[in-house]
């Protein structure tokens, strides 16, 4: 099978740009790459369960602009994949639910 690449990089490779753009303020950036990216993962590397971090950055950056539709929606939208091992998972899914929780009070 032919490697797929993000942008013509493997997605992983890409973490160290998107940190820098959310550093350097430039979310807009980073959160069509994340997109990009989770789009990839979902459809070509889910194997072993879909990497969280991608996920975990677009929430944050959801979160900063105050748009906790969206911060909802990758949280659901991460809850629905199959989770790669690790601790990251089960801390996604608690702020899912402390999200849900914020929202309905």
């Amino acid at each position: 099978m032919a490697i797929k690449l993000v942008r013509g990089r493997e997605y992983y490779d890409w973490m160290d740009q998107i940190k820098e753009w959310v550093k350097d303020g430039n979310l807009q950036k980073a959160e069509i790459l994340l997109l990009e990216i989770v789009d990839f993962i979902e459809k070509y590397d889910h194997k072993d369960g879909v990497a969280p971090a991608y996920y975990e950055k677009l929430a944050i950056i959801y979160s900063k602009q105050k748009r906790i539709k969206d911060e909802l929606l990758i949280l659901e939208r991460f809850a629905k994949q199959k989770h790669a091992p690790g601790v990251k998972p089960e801390k996604l899914m608690d702020r899912l639910e402390k999200l849900k929780a914020k929202i309905k009070e």
